[in-house]
Protein backbone atom coordinates (compact mmCIF):
# COMPACT_ATOMS: atom_id res chain seq x y z
CA UNK A 1 0.00 0.00 0.00
CA UNK A 2 2.54 2.68 0.74
CA UNK A 3 4.56 1.95 -2.94
CA UNK A 4 0.78 3.03 -3.96
CA UNK A 5 0.40 5.51 -1.53
CA UNK A 6 3.92 7.09 -2.68
CA UNK A 7 3.31 6.87 -6.52
CA UNK A 8 -0.27 8.57 -6.11
CA UNK A 9 1.25 11.78 -4.55
CA UNK A 10 4.23 11.54 -7.30
CA UNK A 11 1.24 11.35 -10.28
CA UNK A 12 -0.58 14.51 -8.09
CA UNK A 13 2.45 16.74 -8.64
CA UNK A 14 3.29 16.02 -11.44
CA UNK A 15 -0.35 16.35 -13.00
CA UNK A 16 -0.19 19.56 -10.66
CA UNK A 17 3.25 21.01 -11.70
CA UNK A 18 4.15 21.25 -7.42
CA UNK A 19 7.24 20.93 -5.72
CA UNK A 20 8.16 18.21 -3.86
CA UNK A 21 7.90 21.01 -0.82
CA UNK A 22 3.86 20.90 -1.12
CA UNK A 23 1.88 19.31 1.44
CA UNK A 24 0.12 16.28 0.52
CA UNK A 25 -3.43 17.41 1.74
CA UNK A 26 -2.84 20.41 -0.89
CA UNK A 27 -2.51 17.88 -3.86
CA UNK A 28 -5.99 15.94 -2.93
CA UNK A 29 -7.96 18.75 -2.08
CA UNK A 30 -7.18 21.13 -5.10
CA UNK A 31 -9.01 17.41 -6.57
CA UNK A 32 -11.18 16.81 -4.51
CA UNK A 33 -10.52 13.74 -3.42
CA UNK A 34 -8.77 11.69 -0.11
CA UNK A 35 -5.61 9.92 0.23
CA UNK A 36 -5.93 6.55 -0.56
CA UNK A 37 -6.65 4.74 3.02
CA UNK A 38 -9.25 7.66 3.82
CA UNK A 39 -11.13 6.75 0.40
CA UNK A 40 -10.75 3.18 1.00
CA UNK A 41 -12.15 4.06 4.65
CA UNK A 42 -14.88 6.19 2.83
CA UNK A 43 -15.72 3.67 0.29
CA UNK A 44 -16.25 0.71 3.17
CA UNK A 45 -18.98 3.23 5.02
CA UNK A 46 -20.65 3.97 1.40
CA UNK A 47 -20.91 0.16 1.51
CA UNK A 48 -21.95 -0.60 4.46
CA UNK A 49 -24.95 2.53 4.40
CA UNK A 50 -25.75 0.67 1.36
CA UNK A 51 -25.88 -2.66 3.67
CA UNK A 52 -27.74 -1.03 6.34
CA UNK A 53 -30.45 0.75 4.28
CA UNK A 54 -30.42 -0.90 1.01
CA UNK A 55 -29.31 -4.30 1.26
CA UNK A 56 -31.62 -5.26 -1.94
CA UNK A 57 -28.92 -3.31 -4.18
CA UNK A 58 -26.83 -5.80 -3.27
CA UNK A 59 -25.53 -9.12 -4.23
CA UNK A 60 -26.98 -11.41 -2.60
CA UNK A 61 -24.04 -13.16 -0.87
CA UNK A 62 -24.30 -9.77 1.61
CA UNK A 63 -28.03 -10.25 1.99
CA UNK A 64 -26.98 -11.79 6.03
CA UNK A 65 -23.17 -10.78 5.37
CA UNK A 66 -23.20 -9.24 8.87
CA UNK A 67 -24.89 -9.11 12.21
CA UNK A 68 -26.39 -6.67 15.00
CA UNK A 69 -25.60 -6.77 19.14
CA UNK A 70 -29.18 -8.29 19.71
CA UNK A 71 -29.01 -11.29 17.31
CA UNK A 72 -26.09 -12.65 18.79
CA UNK A 73 -27.57 -12.12 22.43
CA UNK A 74 -31.05 -10.83 24.01
CA UNK A 75 -29.65 -8.55 26.36
CA UNK A 76 -31.06 -4.81 26.15
CA UNK A 77 -27.36 -3.36 26.39
CA UNK A 78 -26.35 0.08 24.59
CA UNK A 79 -25.09 -0.85 21.61
CA UNK A 80 -27.77 -3.92 20.72
CA UNK A 81 -28.27 -1.95 17.51
CA UNK A 82 -23.90 -2.23 16.88
CA UNK A 83 -22.48 -4.73 13.59
CA UNK A 84 -21.53 -7.22 15.99
CA UNK A 85 -17.57 -7.87 15.78
CA UNK A 86 -15.84 -10.79 16.28
CA UNK A 87 -12.68 -11.49 18.24
CA UNK A 88 -9.81 -10.94 15.14
CA UNK A 89 -6.31 -11.69 16.35
CA UNK A 90 -4.59 -11.59 12.80
CA UNK A 91 -3.95 -8.66 10.95
CA UNK A 92 -5.04 -10.84 7.59
CA UNK A 93 -8.20 -11.05 9.48
CA UNK A 94 -8.63 -7.50 10.69
CA UNK A 95 -8.39 -6.15 7.10
CA UNK A 96 -11.82 -8.20 6.21
CA UNK A 97 -14.69 -6.60 5.40
CA UNK A 98 -16.78 -7.78 7.74
CA UNK A 99 -14.33 -6.50 10.18
CA UNK A 100 -13.59 -3.00 8.83
CA UNK A 101 -17.03 -2.78 8.00
CA UNK A 102 -18.65 -3.09 10.99
CA UNK A 103 -16.03 -1.26 13.07
CA UNK A 104 -16.26 1.74 10.92
CA UNK A 105 -20.16 1.43 10.88
CA UNK A 106 -19.97 1.38 15.11
CA UNK A 107 -17.59 4.15 15.12
CA UNK A 108 -19.26 6.51 13.12
CA UNK A 109 -21.34 9.62 15.12
CA UNK A 110 -24.82 8.50 15.23
CA UNK A 111 -26.21 11.91 13.45
CA UNK A 112 -24.32 10.28 10.16
CA UNK A 113 -25.78 6.94 10.69
CA UNK A 114 -29.08 7.90 10.58
CA UNK A 115 -29.19 9.55 6.89
CA UNK A 116 -30.74 7.13 5.02
CA UNK A 117 -30.49 9.03 1.42
CA UNK A 118 -26.92 8.19 0.22
CA UNK A 119 -25.97 11.64 -1.08
CA UNK A 120 -26.83 13.08 2.45
CA UNK A 121 -24.43 10.43 4.00
CA UNK A 122 -21.82 11.07 1.23
CA UNK A 123 -21.81 15.06 1.58
CA UNK A 124 -21.51 14.95 5.36
CA UNK A 125 -19.19 12.14 5.66
CA UNK A 126 -17.16 14.71 3.29
CA UNK A 127 -17.28 17.59 5.78
CA UNK A 128 -15.54 14.91 8.83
Amino acid sequence: MSKLHVLNNRLLRTVQKKSIKTHNNDLYKSYFTLPLQLLHQFNIVLFMHNYVYHRNKLPVVFSTYFEENKVIHKYNTRQKDYFHIDAIKTEIGQRSIKYKGSKLWNDLPAELKKYSHFNLLNINLKTI
